[in-house]
């Protein structure tokens, strides 16, 4: 399970390309290396370093956005799954709610778009 904050589109016009990423609550790690230390305490939304962030099913992504169903700051359980153009590559399929409430909007707002 993650706490995820956001969801995020982004495309680049001149190549076409489209992906949509997710925006995770993660421990501040830290690191001490020759060109750079940190430490803290707390979360954020960093990518750790040599890490890539999660991305998650286009499609899947803008339905959420567009329909509103996505509550950022809540804990959701992570599915995932192959991209059906690139099988080597693993996506986010689907975002399952832990909390009651977000379960209820999520259901209600699908059903909407339905």
């Amino acid at each position: 399970m993650a706490i995820i904050t956001g969801i995020v589109v982004k495309r680049f016009p001149k190549s076409g390309q489209e992906m949509a990423e997710l925006n995770v609550l993660r421990p501040v790690e830290s690191v001490s290396v020759e060109k750079f230390e940190q430490y803290g305490l707390g979360l954020n939304t960093d990518i750790p370093f040599n890490k890539q962030p999660l991305k998650v099913s286009i499609d899947y992504a803008k339905l959420l956005i567009e329909t509103r169903a996505f509550v950022p700051n809540s804990e959701y359980e992570l599915k995932f799954g192959s991209n059906p153009d690139d099988p080597l590559e693993v996506l986010v399929t689907e975002l399952v709610p832990q909390d009651d409430q977000v379960k209820k909007h999520f259901a209600n707002s699908l059903s909407v778009k339905g």
